[in-house]
């Protein structure tokens, strides 16, 4: 287990525990979350790593290695991920990137590359999970594994995408930098993320599903990007809600609480998120942030 002695984001020294979840995909295994009492980042802490790290992944709960075609849960990732695969591409299309060049890093089973490849843009994508490697090469995909991120050359790409993925990278501040180095001039980072000021997490606390410990490791806000975003010369252009995601991790969340799915409770919280968040605040369960690279 890693025990962090500094926040990564501003090097504060000082930590209050802000949440303490547990492993929702096997025994209830209790983390810590804390807050950094200097900026209010929040981190898991301790954090397992490495191996022990990867064996909290190999539950088959994990439906992002997948397509989506188990249980019910499964079903309902799988038809919503298909559903907003367009939408996200439509925002990649239309930032007016440098280059019609597309790295999604995190990239799971391919779907989302495998469609922007069809809009006639140039892809490459990283993976760690070997399943899920073996499930994009099956479309025709050949995802590289993180390890060989440096054979990208610098100022080569246009856009970076992250789809749920930089909550779960060890190496926060080397990997933000790695971005920046490999984006042209006047590239694009786009990130999505869970957002744990929404009014779902407020409601869920340590029940929240977006929390996923401890395979989330860093736990984000709108602020905390916009420091990142500084610290490695990025400007924060845009951020956007993402709706459907509040209603899929209330359902995750009230089986936490509950014990079962509680459909109709989940739809509830859902939407009162959502209109809390709403499109003047966005601040909904999870969102999407494009950052610019600096000159």
């Amino acid at each position: 287990m890693k025990q962090h002695s500094e926040c990564p984001v501003c090097g504060g020294q000082s930590f209050t525990s802000a949440r303490k979840p547990y492993y929702f995909r096997g025994k209830r295994e209790e983390f810590n979350i804390d807050s950094c009492n200097k900026c209010g980042f929040w981190f898991t802490n301790p954090a397992p790593e490495g191996a022990e790290l990867a064996a909290y992944y190999e539950s088959d709960d994990y439906v992002s290695h997948t397509d989506g075609k188990g249980g019910l849960m499964d079903q309902v990732y799988g038809i919503v991920r298909k559903r907003a695969i367009k939408s996200k591409f439509n925002l990649v299309s239309n930032l007016n990137a440098p280059l019609k060049s597309l790295v999604d890093y995190g990239a799971g089973t391919g779907e989302f590359l495998k469609y922007a490849q069809g809009q006639n843009w140039e892809v490459k994508g990283f993976e760690p999970s070997n399943v899920a490697r073996e499930n994009a090469s099956k479309k025709g995909l050949d995802l590289r594994d993180p390890e060989n991120r440096e054979e990208l050359d610098k100022g080569s790409v246009g856009v970076f995408t992250l789809w749920h993925v930089l909550e779960h990278i060890p190496d926060l501040n080397e990997t933000l930098q790695y971005f920046h180095s490999r984006l042209a001039k006047g590239g694009y980072l786009v990130l999505a993320l869970p957002n744990h000021e929404s009014e779902d997490s407020e409601y869920y606390k340590s029940d929240w599903a977006a929390l996923d410990v401890p395979l989330h490791l860093w736990h984000f806000c709108k602020g905390d990007i916009q420091n990142l975003a500084e610290k490695h010369g990025f400007s924060l252009k845009q951020v956007y809600n993402m709706p459907f995601d509040s209603f899929y991790v209330s359902l995750l969340s009230e089986k936490n609480r509950y014990g079962k799915q509680r459909p109709v409770q989940a739809f509830w919280q859902g939407l009162r998120s959502n209109i809390k968040g709403g499109s003047s605040e966005r601040n909904m369960s999870s969102l999407i942030y494009v950052l610019e690279k600096k000159a």
